[in-house]
């Protein structure tokens, strides 16, 4: 980082604010209460949010490791909040109840089928998608259909996936515009540009229809 007024600088936090800003804008005209946050990562850009958005109840939907660190993260960030680690929660109305008791909870991915219909006004998922396989990206896009109001994500345009290889396929290539991102036909897109940084990634809002 560098130092500018006192204030610590990295590309960490410019990057969240990019994200922050095409958010914000994009959404403008939504009421937001609550939002779901897919493949957290660091927490970087709930902590963006956050510190933005203040009353919003935060959901964050990961795996390990990357769950505890951006739990831990959090909970420096933001001592005064009540911060739930909800992982071993089954019961879909104690699932709700915690939730609804929470400032920011941390859920799996199974835990998605759980929530009502509608439950959150907004899901992201930041620079994460792109890093999944077609069925992996396919249960998050269905299980936000119904639990969902809207829908952005940022993704790199065209890309191969690591480590995603099996015997009947040398590879997965992800391609925004070849269609390899199976958006539900009843969305409607609400944005599609080139992130600022990186230039070469898009920014995609979608609002989904009852």
């Amino acid at each position: 980082y560098i130092s500018i007024d006192n204030i610590n600088i990295s590309t960490d936090k410019l990057a969240s604010l990019f994200d922050c800003e095409k958010i914000l804008d994009t959404f403008e005209g939504v009421k937001i209460n609550k939002i779901l946050e897919i493949g957290a990562g660091s927490g970087r850009t709930s902590e963006a949010l956050l510190s933005i958005k203040k009353d919003t109840k935060y959901i964050i939907c990961d795996i390990p490791p990357a769950i505890y660190i951006s739990y831990k993260r959090l909970k420096i960030a933001f001592p005064n909040k009540k911060i739930s680690l909800l992982i071993d929660v089954n019961n879909k109305t104690q699932l709700k109840k915690n939730i609804e008791e929470s400032d920011i909870s941390f859920i799996f991915p199974d835990h998605l089928k759980l929530l009502d219909k509608n439950f959150v006004e907004l899901t992201m998922a930041i620079d994460c998608l792109h890093e999944m396989d077609k069925p992996t990206i396919k249960y998050y896009f269905e299980q936000a259909d119904s639990f969902s109001k809207n829908f952005y994500f940022s993704v790199w345009e065209k890309t191969e996936v690591p480590y995603s290889k099996n015997i009947f396929k040398k590879q997965n290539t992800l391609s925004y515009y070849n269609g390899d991102y199976k958006i539900p036909a009843s969305w409607d897109e609400i944005l599609n540009e080139n992130l600022i940084f990186p230039s070469n990634q898009l920014a995609l809002g979608f609002k989904i229809k009852d």
